[in-house]
């Protein structure tokens, strides 16, 4: 999976990231662990990556990470930012 990169405009600023969807012209924010997914997923990025990646960055279960991390890619689906 990957974000749509030419369908957004983004700028992150210490642990925040402000995203525009070019299409729709909304905004969205996205911190803390966020924006680290948001920076690996701007490569093609497998799910198991994406968890791996996480688990050895932050101090966080595998089972965890990988709910919060499929909840934040069900986001990024609903507003059309990834595919």
């Amino acid at each position: 999976m990957r974000l749509l990169s030419s369908d957004i405009s983004a700028r992150t600023i210490g642990d925040e990231t402000i995203v525009l969807s070019l299409p729709s012209s909304r905004y969205f924010t996205i911190t803390g662990v966020g924006t680290r997914l948001f920076e690996l997923l701007a490569e093609d990025t497998s799910l198991d990556e994406l968890v791996g990646t996480i688990v050895d960055e932050y101090e966080v279960d595998p089972a965890t990470a990988r709910r919060d991390i499929e909840a934040f890619l069900d986001q990024l689906r609903d507003v059309a930012l990834l595919y």
